[in-house]
């Protein structure tokens, strides 16, 4: 693989979530393969993909190499009565968390392939899914025990504002915020 493959970057809403639903939950099942998480199965992801694909809001990216798919990255604004905050420990300010459905994207997937690992595809991925965001910020979550991929994300911009148990058999996730003034600019070296 090269180092920063040539990629094909293809932009999706809600209206295309039944054309792509099977390509994200085949790309989610290698990238998980052999996983213990209890979430990680096809079934409890595909509620995940149903849940996010239906809002109005979606968006998504699938990014391909030669036509083979090499990853994607997915989500939605935060509406205002969203529960997103609600359980991050410790608890945000009111004027923090208020949501108004334009003011938060929650980027509620991303992920690579492993032959595409390591070649910045998923800083090309995750830029592409932004770069038309009119949203103030993106939030995301993220497994406490990966210090590599919230390393990654501070790398890019993010900061931690908390840690979450967003609903039961979830496992401690840290909420991470981008301000998108804070962004790259677009044609910054992917990481």
């Amino acid at each position: 693989m090269t180092p920063h493959p040539a990629l094909d970057l293809r932009h999706h809403d809600h209206t295309h979530a039944v054309a792509i639903r099977t390509l994200l939950l085949d790309v989610h099942d290698e990238a998980y393969e052999g996983s213990d998480d209890p979430l990680a199965g096809r079934d409890a992801f595909a509620r995940f993909v149903d849940h996010w694909s239906a809002r109005d809001g979606f968006a998504c990216v699938i990014g391909y190499d030669g036509g083979q798919p090499v990853g994607y990255a997915y989500g939605a604004p935060l509406s205002s009565a969203t529960t997103w905050w609600a359980k991050v420990v410790p608890p945000l300010p009111d004027g923090f968390t208020a949501e108004t459905g334009n003011r938060t994207f929650a980027l509620s997937e991303l992920m690579v392939r492993a032959p595409w690992r390591g070649t910045g595809a998923s800083r090309r991925i995750h830029d592409a899914l932004l770069a038309p965001r009119t949203e103030q910020r993106t939030t995301l979550l993220v497994h406490k025990e990966h210090p590599k991929v919230r390393a990654l994300y501070t790398s890019w911009g993010y900061r931690s504002v908390g840690e979450v148990v967003p609903f039961p058999g979830a496992p401690d996730l840290c909420a991470m915020v981008l301000e998108h003034g804070l962004r790259p600019r677009a044609g910054t070296p992917p990481a």
